[in-house]
């Protein structure tokens, strides 16, 4: 029994290990900080059911290419995409 809980606690440790991994670099700070902004502006309209699901769908999905736009420090088409999606939640 006494073998079975250290050999658990090891893998455990072992397994946890991978918690400490340093993520990549987010790319331009400024970006990201413009995406989460505009990806809490797209959570509040969805929560308040202001858009529609297809419209949410969309915005998700553009919100998810200027994720990947900033990460590759594309920041002048990250900003065209967010600004799209603002637009599109904006909408009546």
């Amino acid at each position: 029994m006494l073998r079975r809980v250290v050999i658990g606690a090891a893998a455990a440790c072992f397994m946890a290990g991978t918690a400490y991994a340093v993520d990549e670099d987010a790319g331009d700070p400024a970006c990201t900080e413009q995406l989460t902004k505009t990806e809490e502006l797209v959570h509040d309209k969805i929560e308040s059911n202001a858009v529609s699901e297809e419209t949410a769908e969309k915005a998700n999905e553009l919100l998810d290419q200027a994720d990947m736009q900033c990460t590759e420090g594309n920041v002048a088409d990250a900003t065209a995409t967010l600004a799209t999606v603002q637009g599109l939640v904006s909408k009546p």
